[in-house]
């Protein structure tokens, strides 16, 4: 297979697009710095900042004497005016300008007697020529390219590995006293018990449903109601639940959602974890 060796970083691109090595550090800075806005799209005082907050780093990490205010305005404005002098600047990102800034004042683009225009100028320059910001923008577009492509479904396996670490928080949610909304426990409870990890007999199931009729027929209770509307809409539900009983809807979820955790009970009360529970009855 052939590849692409990105010079200055460690990883490599499949030409055919397959593989892709996590990219460097140095690398990651530069494809963030992409997501920044163009000069194009900024408005002058926010290129002015950016120029003053990267300027004053480089002086202080270079150790040369800031100039005074007016001297350094005058600095800022005349980068600001070459920036937007031409379309190849303007379609630059702002914190790109910084990190020229910043590698020109390590070095990187040569020896320098000063911060002078022509100094930083020339730091811009040889950063939009560099290998490392051509391998940047490769990486960028092969990653945008791959967030692009459908990602494949994943198997019986992946979807039950993904099930089981799941369950596993859910349990450690209830051995800390954290409430489990029913409608997740409900979901687990019935992927269990399909998967005959579960298995309640016919007395365990009615004990189940009778609690579950108990505790919605309270929440359903019309007293509950604050207003007229409300109670006349709970009093019609509740004449239905009534009516059902244990065989309703809401509370065989219900009776599911309070399986689940009676389920968690028994594993705690024998010491026994997700993992040898699933292994050893699925």
């Amino acid at each position: 297979m052939k590849e692409i060796q990105l010079k200055g970083y460690s990883q490599s691109i499949s030409v055919a697009g397959e593989i892709i090595s996590s990219p460097s550090i140095a690398c990651m800075e530069l494809i963030e710095a992409f997501k920044s806005p163009k000069i194009l799209d900024l408005p002058s005082y926010e290129i002015g900042n950016k120029l003053n907050d990267a300027l004053t780093k480089a002086y202080y990490h270079t150790g040369f004497k800031r100039p005074k205010t007016e001297e350094f305005l005058q600095l800022q404005i005349y980068l600001a005016d070459f920036l937007n002098s031409e379309k190849q600047y303007q379609a630059v990102s702002i914190d790109e300008i910084s990190i020229a800034i910043k590698r020109g004042s390590d070095g990187q683009y040569g020896d320098f007697m000063g911060i002078a225009p022509k100094s930083v100028t020339g730091w811009i320059r040889a950063y939009l020529l560099s290998e490392n910001r051509k391998d940047a923008k490769v990486i960028q577009q092969h990653i945008e390219e791959q967030s692009k492509q459908p990602k494949p479904e994943p198997t019986p396996q992946e979807q039950w590995d993904n099930f089981v670490v799941r369950l596993r928080l859910l349990y450690s949610n209830y051995l800390a006293g954290i409430p489990i909304q029913p409608v997740e426990a409900t979901f687990y409870f019935k992927i269990l018990r399909r998967s005959r990890v579960i298995n309640f007999d016919e007395e365990q199931r009615n004990n189940l449903k009778s609690k579950a009729f108990i505790e919605i027929r309270k929440e359903a209770n019309p007293e509950r109601a604050t207003s007229k509307d409300e109670r006349r809409r709970m009093t019609a539900a509740f004449e239905v639940l009534t009516a059902n009983a244990s065989e309703d809807p809401q509370v065989i979820s219900r009776a599911m959602a309070l399986g689940l955790i009676e389920w968690f009970k028994d594993l705690k009360e024998f010491g026994r974890t997700i993992d040898q529970a699933v292994n050893e009855e699925f």
